[in-house]
């Protein structure tokens, strides 16, 4: 049931060993409280997304396509926060509050879009990455994530917090 290092064989162990070896045997509920009080401490910095993007009001401009249907993710605010080469970025935070969504359309198809959501990840994650049949791909990050590797291996930064990769 354990492997050599004392962490359970299973998904939500080696998720809790990426988020520093919470999973240990004696450790578990000590480290869930330390996770728990850290994440109420940084509740109060900004959106539980982590996204200063998505703290500014809403306008007639940001409003999902018509055709982009998320289901069953609810969103409570989709903000437009890029738009370049006929493409829009939109940045959705859901109705939970943890749920960040990046949604990518392109302007003269319709059709043409992809969505990608995740929650709970940490301040500083790279959070979600979308491709689609538009041959782009798109990457959500969090505020002040260094994002230098990234544009250094040929992605572009459009937005503080996305960056575009593809033709």
């Amino acid at each position: 049931m354990f492997n050599e290092v004392g962490f359970r064989n299973d998904p939500m162990s080696a998720y809790a060993k990426s988020l520093g070896g919470c999973a240990i045997k004696s450790h578990k509920y000590s480290c869930l409280i330390a996770i728990l009080i850290s994440g109420l401490f940084l509740s109060g910095c900004s959106d539980a997304s982590g996204l200063q993007a998505l703290e500014r009001p809403a306008t007639s401009d940001d409003v999902l396509p018509d055709g982009v249907d998320l289901s069953p993710i609810k969103l409570d605010k989709v903000l437009l926060v890029a738009e370049t080469n006929g493409t829009k970025y939109f940045i959705g935070q859901g109705t939970d509050e943890i749920t960040t969504c990046l949604v990518t359309f392109v302007v003269d198809d319709p059709t043409d879009w992809v969505s990608g959501c995740t929650s709970g990840a940490l301040p500083t994650d790279e959070l979600v990455e979308t491709s689609g049949p538009i041959g782009k791909s798109s990457k959500l990050v969090s505020d002040g994530y260094d994002t230098t590797e990234l544009e250094s291996s040929g992605w572009t930064k459009i937005h503080d917090n996305i960056l575009i990769s593809g033709s």
